[in-house]
């Protein structure tokens, strides 16, 4: 017997793409732009802690290294990290996560992985995800 098993587009993104991206911005603030784990966390509306388990690889692992690799896409995070130091209202940064998102699951299908298109992704199918001034 056949069971079929239903995995929603975010799904797959919430366990492990959006720790992964975390990770990766953890590490930028933290390690490349000299922030503090407390002004990270803050900027980033996470605690303290999880900035910690992303810096010490407790979570966010899983497709963080596949996401590294990619130069087109870590541009774009280099990008979204200026605009998080920068930025005073964290409300108006948080869509860009679904931004990062569409192009973190560009970079793993390309990589092999078979993820779906969520319904933003496919409305915005056209929009240009440029984060540059």
């Amino acid at each position: 017997m056949f069971i079929m098993q239903l995995i929603l587009p975010c799904e797959y993104s919430v366990k492990e793409i959006l720790p992964a991206i975390r990770a990766l911005i953890a590490e930028k603030l933290v390690e490349e732009k000299n922030l503090s784990i407390y002004k990270t966390a803050d900027l980033m509306g996470l605690t303290p802690a999880a900035v910690e388990n992303y810096l010490k690889k407790r979570r966010g692992t899983a497709v963080k290294e596949i996401l590294r690799r990619d130069k087109e896409f870590m541009e774009f995070l280099e990008n979204f990290s200026d605009k998080v130091v920068k930025e005073k209202d964290i409300n108006s940064i948080s869509s860009y996560y679904c931004i990062l998102c569409a192009e973190g699951k560009k970079v793993l299908n390309k990589n092999g992985y078979k993820l779906s298109h969520c319904i933003v992704e496919s409305a915005l199918g056209a929009y240009n995800f440029s984060l540059k001034e």
